[in-house]
């Protein structure tokens, strides 16, 4: 199978970027400020079909890519996930010298790669008003109350079936 078409030109889109209209229709999409527009660009930029729940992005590489302040920039991400776009898979930090990393991020739009979740497009249930639940320092927590998974996919916790007698 030839991967150029008739003309000799690739048959590969380029790379891009697709807001579709049931996305920016949504009531939590015309809520948000630009920053958080701009930001959620920023981050589906990031976003290559196989690393959903492992967009890393910190508060001060998107002040650099849009050009606005760290308060802005961390408001812009608390807005996000206030609205339902993205949530935190792996929270970064760098106050411990030997885990220096940033945040990694996933969309709610798209499947998580990591957990394997389905998309859950929290943003459609969004109502003026009525925020998600965002813990101070930025992690989402499910309408239901149950936290984010932290660490990513992990080894499974099976039961053990018999339990383990002594001698």
């Amino acid at each position: 199978m030839s991967k150029n078409d008739h003309k000799g030109n690739s048959k590969k889109d380029a790379p891009h970027l697709r807001l579709y209209d049931w996305l920016t229709e949504s009531k939590a999409w015309t809520d948000l400020s630009t920053d958080a527009r701009a930001l959620y660009i920023l981050l589906k930029q990031k976003y290559r079909g196989i690393n959903n729940g492992r967009i890393v992005l910190s508060v001060r590489q998107a002040c650099e890519n849009l050009q606005i302040g760290k308060t802005t920039a961390a408001k812009a991400f608390e807005e996000l996930e206030a609205h339902g776009f993205i949530e935190i898979v792996i929270r970064g930090s760098f106050n411990s010298r030997k885990d220096r990393r940033a945040t990694e991020w996933r969309l709610t739009e798209h499947a998580c790669d990591v957990s394997g979740e389905l998309p859950s497009k929290r943003f459609m249930s969004w109502q003026p008003g009525r925020n998600f639940t965002v813990r101070h320092g930025g992690q989402s927590v499910p309408e239901g109350g149950h936290p984010v998974p932290q660490r990513g996919l992990s080894r499974p916790i099976i039961p053990r079936a018999v339990p383990h007698r002594g001698p």
